[in-house]
């Protein structure tokens, strides 16, 4: 068999200052992850396509704010306590045992915490997840297990749905938080469509549901006369069903277009679609669109409100003058919906549920004349690079009808000698809101860093970051970060989880 270890540490330094130049928040922070990989676990016959293989991966992380007070865990203190807060933490990335290539080739399965990736996003569950490969280029998935929440042992809330504050309740009196609701398990499952043996084409049709189980606040207040209303049971957390299309043809172009539809909201909340044309060798150019609804968890308050589309429409260009130097370019535009006039009786709840007006006030004060509300931008880039050399130039500009941002950034980094990485950035970004004119500031910022390659996958880097702009003054940064890999060198290049 072979096997590998991995391991990233990154320590950051920084304090969060107030414009009036007291210390809010006071950060020293050191994450850890540790991975570790066993391939080949069933003797195999290297001439075999149709061999089975047994592999077993596992990633942790370590999370910890040295910086932080005590006050901010204990539910006690009542001027500090920030509820789902940990100073120190641990989470299982993913742990899990995989098949590849059973019964002929045709089953696979997971078995542990493991991610799934498509149209529906980044997700992660425990479970079981199987697969089979037919013969006519399609394979069938189907997987099932309890959704990764924060609050949980070793998780975290980065995979739930939007909308709900959760985490662990132990120690907490009733009566305090009730927005922050105690977390339970989540049962999910979900099957999959996925085209195989295509070089040019690539679909995958999915769906997916998620239970939310145990007691929920039925308000996120508190009256402080009795004790807060709670419900039980299991009920719908998300149901959502994608579908994306990834197609290539070498030397023309390709194209790619996904949608999601949200069962509970009843709608579809994000689609997307782009077109890339290669004209000849050196040139790229590509349209964009990106269609999206905000969507959240079935218990989230946030249901109630009203949720608006947003559409973004991009043009992309890319040249690539020769092997070292390529230049691209972007333009930008956001369009927002807007509500035009007041809410209706009879309108879903998806629609909104507002129908009355303040009394006095004319519609015209309240509501907007036009449907639609447009934000613009376009982006400029170049990059130069050789075996030693990297340098990146960036300038960017972002205008609306409530605020703009303009500005730029310079990066470079060198090796030298096979061993030493030395860089920089400069930037320099102005911003105003029109609706806090005296917010309007001109920012400037410097980053230096510096590296050393002691093994081919070993390296410790320094970086160190100024922040100045006229709102906050002056602020500082201090990371340290070190990456460590070892193992067999015939499992390295391909594998997930592998650092680089």
């Amino acid at each position: 068999m072979d096997a590998e270890v991995t391991s990233d540490t990154a320590a950051q330094f920084y304090d969060v200052v107030s414009p009036t130049g007291q210390t809010t928040l006071e950060r020293r922070r050191l994450t850890s992850t540790l991975g570790f990989g066993i391939y080949d676990l069933m003797p195999t016959n290297p001439g075999d396509p149709y061999a089975p293989e047994l592999s077993f991966r596992l990633r942790l992380r370590y999370d910890a704010d040295y910086g932080a007070t005590p006050g901010t865990s204990d539910p006690t203190n009542f001027n500090s306590f920030v509820p789902g807060f940990q100073p120190q933490a641990v989470d299982l990335m993913y742990g899990y045992l995989e098949g590849r290539r059973f019964l002929r080739g045709t089953l696979g399965f997971k078995l542990g915490r493991q991610y799934v990736t498509d149209v529906l996003g980044w997700w992660s569950f425990d479970g079981g997840e199987v697969s089979v490969t037919t013969p006519v280029y399609v394979k069938a998935e189907a997987y099932g297990g309890l959704e990764q929440r924060g609050g949980l042992p070793l998780s975290t809330p980065r995979f739930e749905a939007d909308g709900v504050w959760r985490g662990d309740r132990n120690g907490f009196d009733p009566l305090l938080y009730p927005s922050f609701q105690p977390a339970e398990v989540a049962p999910a499952f979900g099957v999959a469509l996925e085209s195989v043996g295509f070089t040019w084409l690539h679909s995958r049709l999915t769906y997916r549901r998620v239970y939310n189980t145990g007691i929920a606040n039925e308000s996120d207040f508190t009256s402080g006369l009795i004790a807060p209303v709670t419900y039980d049971g299991w009920r719908i957390s998300s149901e959502r069903l994608g579908y994306a299309l990834d197609a290539s043809a070498p030397g023309l172009g390709g194209a790619k277009g996904g949608l999601i539809y949200d069962f509970y909201r009843a709608r579809i909340t994000s689609a997307y679609g782009s077109l890339d044309a290669y004209l000849g060798q050196k040139v790229t150019l590509s349209a964009d669109y990106d269609y999206y609804v905000p969507s959240f968890d079935a218990d989230s308050i946030w249901n109630f409100f009203a949720g608006y589309p947003r559409n973004d429409v991009g043009l992309r260009a890319n040249l690539d003058l020769d092997r070292r130097l390529s230049v691209a370019a972007n333009a930008h535009v956001r369009i927002f919906s807007v509500q035009t006039g007041p809410f209706t009786t009879g309108l879903p709840a998806s629609e909104g549920i507002n129908t009355s007006l303040v009394p006095g006030v004319v519609a015209a004060d309240y509501f907007p004349a036009h449907a639609l509300s447009f934000d613009e931008g376009g982006e400029v880039m170049a990059r130069w690079r050789t075996s030693t050399t990297r340098i990146a130039f960036i300038a960017r500009g972002d205008f609306g009808s409530q605020g703009d941002r303009v500005g730029g950034d310079v990066t470079g980094e060198q090796l030298l000698e096979t061993r030493y990485v030395v860089g920089g950035r400069v930037g320099v970004w102005q911003w105003k809101d029109d609706l806090e004119q005296d917010r309007e500031a001109t920012g400037f910022q410097y980053v230096l860093n510096a590296g050393y390659l002691f093994a081919p996958r070993c390296k410790g880097a320094i970086e160190w970051e100024h922040d100045i702009n006229g709102l906050v003054g002056q602020r500082f940064r201090l990371l340290l970060t070190l990456t460590l890999g070892a193992g067999s060198s015939a499992s390295i290049g391909s594998l997930p989880g592998t650092v680089k």
